[in-house]
């Protein structure tokens, strides 16, 4: 396990050193993962390579957390390769970054970047944060609602008084609220850049949620299942969890949050 970066430094106190230790852990967390998260892995391993390509940080994207990031200390949960932390690191935010993937966590070590290998359920394990970042639409690869919840209460408690959190996710309500023949939700923008083609499709469950089809470069096929969960449901959650001025955008342009026009709802929320 990697040593999680804090402002620069690294931190040995939560974390195994022993190469034995490091194995038992990796062992016995095995033994308990859904067949859902093993989608998960796969779907992030395939993409590893090509994720920088398509999820890049945009200047829209540096002037959003410009004006939205309160305080210094920022902890960046599904970190990724590390691109918004490494942006971050260099306007001087003291940052700890978090993600699952090692493949990922890897990528963001060739940057300079430290990622440590931890669920987003465990921030409680964590210091206290003047800033909570979770973008990428990463709260819907939880299990369930009850686990959004969770890591909403979480999160209330982890941030300092005064304090921010900022999600990012897919609108889901503008394909599940329109009418549709079968279970086919609609496309996502196809990602065509040099060197990366994606393509990205949803699909409604027995269950009620959203199948996440991809293929990356006309070849490589991924299926994961994602939480069914939509701006209303998140707003309710963040409210029962004690957040105050919760803000709902349709972008990080900061236009105006449409249910059923916007593709995805970026929101903030306070600990007041």
């Amino acid at each position: 396990m990697d040593a999680w970066y804090h402002g620069g430094h690294r931190d040995s106190d939560f974390f195994f050193h022993e190469k034995e230790e490091c194995e038992i852990v990796k062992t016995l967390n095995m033994s308990g993962v859904t067949q859902n998260q093993k989608s998960m892995k796969k779907f992030y391993d395939d993409i590893s390579e090509k994720y920088d390509l398509i999820f890049s940080l945009s200047p829209l994207h540096k002037t959003f957390f410009a004006e939205e990031i309160k305080g210094k200390k920022v902890l960046d949960v599904g970190a990724g390769t590390g691109n918004l932390s490494q942006y971050l690191l260099g306007e001087n935010y003291d940052i700890t970054a978090i993600d699952i993937n090692e493949k990922l966590i890897n990528k963001a070590k060739e940057k300079g970047v430290e990622i440590v290998n931890m669920s987003m359920l465990d921030i409680d394990k964590l210091p206290k944060f003047t800033t909570i970042i979770n973008i990428g639409n990463t709260l819907p690869h939880l299990e369930n609602k009850k686990e959004i919840s969770d890591f909403l209460q979480k999160a209330y408690a982890q941030l300092e008084q005064g304090g921010k959190l900022i999600i990012q996710m897919v609108n889901f309500w503008k394909f599940t609220s329109k009418n549709k023949e079968g279970n086919f939700l609609g496309n996502l923008p196809m990602v065509d850049n040099e060197g990366v083609t994606f393509e990205r499709s949803y699909y409604l469950n027995e269950e009620g949620n959203i199948i996440f089809k991809t293929i990356l470069d006309k070849k490589v096929e991924n299926e994961e299942v994602l939480v069914n969960i939509d701006y209303q449901e998140l707003k309710g959650f963040l409210e029962n969890a004690g957040f105050k001025n919760i803000q709902l955008y349709g972008g990080f342009n900061k236009v105006d949050f449409s249910p059923e026009n916007s593709m995805p709802v970026i929101v903030t929320a306070e600990k007041l």
